[in-house]
């Protein structure tokens, strides 16, 4: 039976190949995400332990929780008299303190030096001793030594054209100054410290810019000949006051790693996410395959039944050829995984996520585990089409043609039915019922569910009426559509795959239409401004506070609305939260529900209603707060407002109260309002050029504003959009795989019509039609379901704002439209095949 299961998979060689591919594909993205992820981490790992190599040491503040901040822990400082403690301990062969802080380059023409994707402008001190510099090189002219001097990342200086010798200005959160650029930094062997830019100050200069003379944000260590990490950290501990710890380097090293394996979680999810749909989409086309092919070799199955095979031979031959099936296109995405690694690695830069080099690493866990999920799939698919295989009798050995395919059984029609009203019963439930969101998932889940199933019902009057316009194509039109409906299973098989694709696809489009349809509801309704500071890049963290400040003085100005951002936890939960001065809010309108914004001190917070509903609080209500670098902080509760839009966080605390307890922060967003009079235009003009020194900001009219937010949702949109297309070239694969084993089915068919007259072009439009038909009941239902999906996740995120209805007609048009061209495209090969179909043989064929 094995040799026959191989040479039956080898007769059919182009069968093979677009099944082998499909499957492929899918374990491809899978691969391809573990691959990257690994060598972003090894990357990663490489580079700070490089920067930290000659670190033996690092005095710091205790953490009131482990609260992750780009590479570390957010911590408060320590005095700067600890400094002088760590220098007396025995064992310590220099020890210097650190800061680092905000810390915006400018280029020769004033120019903001910006990073992409999210990445930090940092400040740091250098330090005196070269050893503690670890892999941080100077790699063109000399360590700053004067109070005026910088050297910067040499990735800066080359792609701005900032020379030696240049004198630039430099953003912080106080105010701007100019420095003589006196050389340029590298680390590890890179030119940036993974896509940030960075700014060398000597130590004295970085205190006073980037934190207080006072004090340091840590203390780092160089250990004597012969004294380990570990004694060293020991003796330092023991002298050290409280609320103070030391470290051994290789600690720092390793929570730096852990903090960005973390951040890098959030990727390999999200890659994960969109290989699963690719596999699933995939899963698809090897049902689809096994069917046919246990279809059109039934009676090939009867005469091996009938000389002897037993029904648990004929299953393990089919669920053999499976696995040898899984085993091939598995190994083969493993070798494609590196392609699309480097793919994904492209698709990341392109949206500023910089990579550090470093080989591409492919792990033992990538292979097994590639391995593992592609065959489990493929097998998996083919256990439904292998265990019918079984029930071919002997007897039908001795009929002449392959049986059709039969209607839906009711049991389906009974299936389908129940999980897609019990879906629809979950989802409206829980937006309007009062249901827990977390039925939210499972409802549409069982919707989707409930629709591949049904779907074969519906595939005969989808393909009849899809074909009417075929009619005016003539004799091919007309038996196109009957070809589409004569098997409504394997229609559908095979148009699920393109309509869950093309589900996701239109669904992320309605809801980013609808998102940005609500953007300006939610400013008109959440907000009094009617202009916008924001940072100068969109995905930046903010601004200086000093632009506040610059703007608050231009004519005009009534007054400016500061917010800002931050992370902590409330109740023992952790959680975000927005910070706004009180004094200042004629740009917000929070829509309190109970209590007023001048309650809102140094120990106030307003929280929104859905947090007060669930936790039953009330006005002057205590709620224990906890920030990283400062520990618990008891709040009162001074307001309530109803409704999220501009401010989207459940807690609501004072600018004052963030920097008592956090630090001093940038600010996110100024909302503007203006005296009676003034002209918009004008007033907007005066800000632009009180920004000359502050480019990490900029402002906006409202027009404007909407337009980059919508910019930045139409990224978004592109970005899922690429991931998904991998999931529909997979759909694409399966029209054809369907069509060639269809053809090949209907050979015996196309003979006798070509005997009877009808042209090879004929038989090539009938192909072609046939594929446009079922292309369209894939878009068409994935248009209709994705329009759904689209509007029932606006509808959940309404409490957030989002609660404008858009559709974006023309773009599911479109998509609809290239799914039938792309049909067309599909059919090429099969239409070719199915035209070259020998007359005399095909009549006389089994």
């Amino acid at each position: 039976m094995f040799t026959a299961t191989l040479r039956g998979m080898l007769a059919h060689k182009l069968r093979l190949v677009l099944t082998v591919a499909s499957i492929a594909l899918g374990v491809s993205f899978l691969a391809g995400t573990l691959v990257l992820t690994d060598t972003m981490r090894l990357a990663f790992d490489q580079l700070f332990g490089k920067v930290s190599a000659g670190t033996d040491a690092v005095v710091r503040a205790e953490a009131a929780y482990t609260q992750s901040e780009g590479t570390g822990t957010s911590r408060g400082p320590i005095p700067a008299s600890v400094l002088q403690q760590v220098r007396g301990v025995d064992g310590v062969r220099a020890a210097e303190g650190s800061v680092s802080g905000y810390a915006l380059l400018t280029d020769n023409s004033g120019r903001a030096v910006l990073t992409s994707g999210g990445a930090p402008t940092m400040g740091y001190s250098m330090p005196a001793d070269t050893t503690l510099r670890g892999d941080v090189k100077i790699l063109t002219g000399t360590a700053p030594s004067a109070p005026h001097q910088v050297a910067i990342d040499a990735t800066s200086a080359e792609e701005h054209h900032i020379a030696l010798g240049s004198t630039i200005k430099v953003l912080f959160q106080g105010p701007t100054q100019e420095f003589n650029v006196v050389g340029t930094v590298g680390f590890g062997g890179e030119k940036n410290l993974g896509g940030t830019t960075s700014a060398y100050f000597d130590p004295t200069t970085a205190q006073q810019v980037l934190g207080s003379p006072a004090v340091f944000d840590t203390i780092n260590i160089s250990a004597a000949d012969g004294v380990s990490q570990a004694e060293l950290v020991q003796r330092i501990d023991a002298t050290l006051p409280n609320g103070t710890e030391a470290v051994t380097g290789a600690t720092v090293v390793k929570e730096s790693a852990d903090a960005i394996d973390e951040d890098l979680r959030i990727v390999r999810i999200l890659f994960m996410v969109f290989a699963g749909i690719a596999l699933f989409v995939g899963s698809f086309i090897i049902w689809n395959t096994f069917t046919m092919t246990v279809t059109q070799r039934s009676r090939e199955i009867a005469l091996l039944r009938a000389i002897g095979a037993t029904r648990r031979q004929v299953a393990r031959s089919l669920i053999i050829e499976a696995l040898l099936l899984g085993v091939l296109a598995s190994a083969l995405g493993i070798g494609l995984g590196l392609v699309v690694a480097k793919g994904l690695n492209l698709l990341l830069d392109s949206v500023g996520f910089t990579l550090p080099s470093t080989s591409l690493q492919v792990e033992p866990r990538t292979i097994w585990l590639s391995l593992l999920v592609g065959t489990v799939v493929t097998v998996v698919a083919a256990l439904v089409p292998a265990m019918r295989a079984t029930k071919v009798l002997p007897v039908e050995a001795l009929r002449d043609a392959v049986p059709g395919g039969g209607n839906p059984s009711k049991r389906r029609i009974v299936i389908g039915a129940v999980l897609t009203a019990l879906g629809l019963a979950g989802l409206f439930t829980s937006l309007y019922g009062g249901l827990t969101m977390k039925a939210f998932g499972p409802s549409l889940l069982a919707i989707l569910v409930g629709i591949i199933t049904l779907l074969p019902v519906a595939a005969r009057p989808l393909a009849s009426l899809i074909g009417i316009p075929l009619r005016l194509r003539g004799l091919s039109g007309e038996l196109a559509r009957q070809n589409a409906m004569r098997n409504p299973r394997r229609t559908a098989s095979t148009a699920a795959a393109l309509m869950i694709g093309l589900t996701l696809v239109v669904s992320m489009g309605v809801f980013a239409s609808s998102l940005k349809s609500s953007f300006s509801d939610i400013i008109g309704d959440s907000t009094n401004a009617e202009l916008f500071v924001t940072p100068a890049s969109a995905q930046a963290p903010g601004f200086s506070p000093e632009v506040i400040a610059a703007v608050a003085g231009v004519n005009g100005v009534r007054q400016v609305s500061p917010s800002g951002f931050g992370e902590a936890r409330f109740d023992g939960a952790d959680s975000t939260y927005s910070a706004i001065d009180p004094a200042a809010a004629d740009g917000l309108n929070l829509r309190l529900s109970a209590g007023a914004l001048s309650g809102l001190g140094a120990d106030g917070v307003i929280v929104a209603q859905s947090a007060a509903t669930s936790h039953g609080w009330k006005l002057g209500d205590a709620i224990t707060s906890e920030f990283a670098d400062t520990g618990k902080h008891v709040l009162h509760v001074v307001g309530v407002y109803d409704s999220k839009g501009w401010i989207g966080d459940d807690y609501v605390i004072s600018i004052a109260a963030q920097t008592a307890a956090a630090g001093e922060q940038l600010t996110t967003s100024g909302l503007i309002t203006l005296t009676d009079g003034a002209d918009r235009g004008d007033v907007q003009n005066a800000i632009t050029g009180a920004l000359a020194d502050h480019p990490d900001a900029k402002v906006l009219d409202r027009k404007g504003f909407e337009k980059e937010a919508s910019g930045f949702i139409d990224q978004l949109l592109a970005f899922v959009t690429v991931m998904l297309a991998l999931a529909v070239l997979i759909a694409l694969l399966g029209i054809v795989n369907t069509l060639v084993l269809s053809v090949f089915e209907r050979t015996r068919e196309l003979g006798l019509l070509r005997a009877v007259g009808m042209t090879r072009g004929q038989v090539r439009s009938m192909v072609r039609w046939e594929s446009v038909v079922i292309s369209l009941i894939g878009a068409l239902a994935g248009a209709g379901l994705g329009i759904g999906l689209g509007l029932a996740l606006s509808q959940a995120l309404a409490d957030e704002g989002i609660e404008a209805i858009s559709i974006p007609v023309f773009q599911v048009t479109l998509y609809v439209v290239l799914a039938a061209v792309a049909g067309v495209l599909a059919a090429l090969g099969p239409a070719h095949s199915a035209a070259k179909v020998d007359v005399l043989q095909a009549v006389v064929a089994d």
